[in-house]
């Protein structure tokens, strides 16, 4: 499975569309049929019993490995850290590591300086485990286990199913190499996709809607926190992508300084509001932002006090107030079905500008930076 480009004439937004609607059901393939890699993974973890986590990726992948580093914190208590590719790439550098694993996260296998990260990883005789959509790329290849993503040909430039995909497979690796069950992982990715599905039916005409009303903006800001700062950040580079708009995503915990500065009265400020973790966090810097004239977009329970003025609310259909549903989506799980409203928007938001999304101008699929 070798995502590429469209290679074929399509009304604008038509991949996009259908890769944002496929994506529970790509969740419940990565379930079904990955199991011998994911526990082909876990175990490499286990059996190293590593002091140290090393994350490498680029673009919407080091989203997902800023994910994974929460996870390997908080499921694991295990260090973890995000590689710096330059190191190698820019500056041909190999460091010392103490007992490691890398876990190298590429929607293709192909970037030439995530390779050079793996490859000198390696030479410190750190084990790599990669994740990727692309069962017969270079990453794949090198890696000692390969965990494939399951999402199929991903025709949009801007990255939407294999984002997610990353978000899923991670947890399921984590969590298996924290001892947890399939039994209880199918419970939990089921409800995701359950979730998900009716967030999407009922995102399009609300995102719609709002994409007429943000028309004109030049800049967006989106917030998080904890396991939601992911997805703030990789919602705003899909709004980047797509619009050729000024968006920036950020934990609220930096967003306090610099880009809460950088609100004045109009700002469309997206908050992220779903996570119990640091909810209380979002809701804090949400009524600063109001207080400055922001609009504010809450997706998710907003925790907001009832006099903070909200511009438009989006919710996660099957989650409750606490952040879970009665069908159990865990709370690491919220991110896959958050990030769905802002792919909407971005979608939404480019055809609103006569814009094509499948294909921004001066973007890839594939970021070769050496």
């Amino acid at each position: 499975m070798n995502p590429t480009a469209p290679t074929t004439a399509t009304a604008p937004g038509e991949h996009l569309r259908s890769e944002i609607a496929e994506q529970p059901a790509r969740w419940r393939d990565l379930l079904a049929f990955q199991r011998e890699a994911v526990d082909a993974a876990a175990e490499l973890i286990r059996s190293t019993d590593p002091e140290l986590i090393v994350f490498a990726a680029r673009g919407s992948s080091d989203h997902a490995a800023q994910y994974g580093q929460y996870l390997a914190h908080n499921l694991l208590l295990i260090p973890a850290m995000l590689a710096t590719p330059a190191t190698a790439s820019a500056f041909g550098v190999t460091l010392s590591y103490p007992s490691s694993v890398m876990l190298a996260v590429s929607q293709s296998g192909e970037s030439p300086d995530l390779l050079e990260t793996v490859r000198s990883a390696q030479a410190a005789g750190v084990a790599v485990i990669a994740f990727t959509n692309d069962e017969s790329s270079t990453l794949a290849g090198l890696s000692e286990v390969h965990v494939p993503l399951a999402a199929g040909p991903e025709l949009s430039v801007a990255a939407t199913k294999t984002y997610t995909a990353e978000l899923l497979a991670l947890y399921l690796v984590l969590s298996r190499a924290q001892g947890a069950e399939w039994g209880e992982l199918a419970r939990a990715v089921e409800a995701a996709a359950a979730a998900g599905e009716s967030t999407i039916l009922h995102g399009w005409e609300p995102c719609r809607a709002l994409a007429t009303e943000l028309r004109d903006e030049q800049r967006i800001l989106v917030v998080g926190r904890g396991y939601s700062m992911s997805s703030a950040k990789e919602g705003a580079l899909k709004l980047m992508e797509t619009n050729a708009i000024a968006a920036s995503g950020w934990s609220v915990a930096d967003a306090t300084h610099g880009p809460l500065g950088q609100v004045v009265a109009g700002t469309p400020v997206v908050v992220l509001a779903a996570s119990p973790g640091g909810r209380a966090s979002v809701a804090t810097f949400g009524a600063a932002a109001a207080a400055l004239g922001a609009e504010l977009i809450v997706i998710g329970e907003n925790g907001l006090d009832a006099s903070v003025p909200v511009r438009s609310r989006i919710a996660l259909t099957g989650l409750d107030g606490d952040g879970r549903s009665p069908a159990g989506v865990p709370d690491e799980l919220i991110p896959l079905i958050e990030i769905l409203p802002l792919q909407q928007l971005a979608l939404a938001l480019a055809l609103e500008r006569g814009l094509n999304p499948d294909q921004p101008a001066g973007l890839n699929k594939v970021t070769r930076t050496h």
